[in-house]
């Protein structure tokens, strides 16, 4: 696996954004795998393919390379508000790879934001364009990057070095199960894994939690069973074997 870039392959091209993206898919092409199987090689999905750039032959999990000098930190500009809408609620958008890479096309980091992580709350509409536009009208999309936890953002290259092909790929394995659930479910629990991440300990107490119901009920204005929902996705973190239950309004992570 290699963490240099040839540029070579793109002397062809004048724009920027073409370079970018002939280099970056080329070397993803080849060193890239698949984080949530065995396969240790994906293809390119068929040209103009809406958002997917590499696709695994074995159990089909898709994923869409994105490439920056400066990985963003909290918003990250993002296509057609209501086609982001529109994947999230049919649970088909891909895993997003974010690529840092530097002047020179060294591979700085390399993270995947889980699909399951792409919910309503963590997507913000942008105002429409102007009337003077030349696409008058058309309204983008931000994600939300500080609205999807840790656990959503794996990282697969950090600080230049490649982590462990099965480390990073259990802690991909372990949120697939969401994929079954409604987009609005899979925003619960990723909000409540969330929370339970920004106490800050590796044990809590449920009380801990109802602490933090402000936050829920400010993403979830409309529920007016908030601790009934907290509860519910405990049970569902605890099945995915996230957290233990340990008795007595007790948790631990695992």
């Amino acid at each position: 696996m290699g963490l240099f870039c040839d540029l070579s392959i793109a002397a062809n091209y004048k724009s920027k954004t073409q370079i970018a993206r002939v280099v970056s898919e080329t070397w993803f092409a080849a060193n890239g795998y698949c984080l949530a199987c065995t396969s240790d090689s994906l293809k390119r999905s068929n040209a103009n393919t809406r958002c997917t750039d590499f696709i695994c032959s074995h159990c089909n999990q898709s994923y869409e390379l994105k490439t920056f000098l400066r990985r963003p930190s909290v918003r990250l500009p993002d296509g057609a508000y209501a086609a982001m809408m529109s994947r999230i609620y049919e649970g088909t958008t891909p895993s997003l790879l974010l690529l840092e890479r530097s002047e020179n096309w060294h591979i700085r980091s390399l993270t995947a934001i889980h699909s399951t992580f792409l919910t309503p709350i963590a997507i913000e509409k942008r105002k429409p364009l102007s009337s003077n536009a030349v696409r008058a009208g058309w309204t983008g999309c931000n994600i939300l990057l500080d609205k999807i936890g840790e656990d959503g953002q794996i990282p697969v290259i950090r600080e230049g070095a490649f982590l462990p092909k099965e480390e990073v790929r259990q802690h991909f394995r372990k949120f697939l199960p969401l994929a079954k659930k409604s987009a609005e479910e899979r925003g619960w629990t990723a909000l409540t894994l969330t929370v339970l991440r920004g106490l800050g300990k590796s044990t809590f107490h449920l009380k801990n939690v109802y602490e933090k119901e402000q936050i829920f009920s400010d993403s979830y204005p409309q529920n007016r069973h908030i601790r009934d929902k907290i509860r519910q996705q405990l049970q569902v973190l605890r099945d995915m074997k996230v957290i233990r239950f340990d008795g007595r309004g007790h948790y631990s992570f695992l």
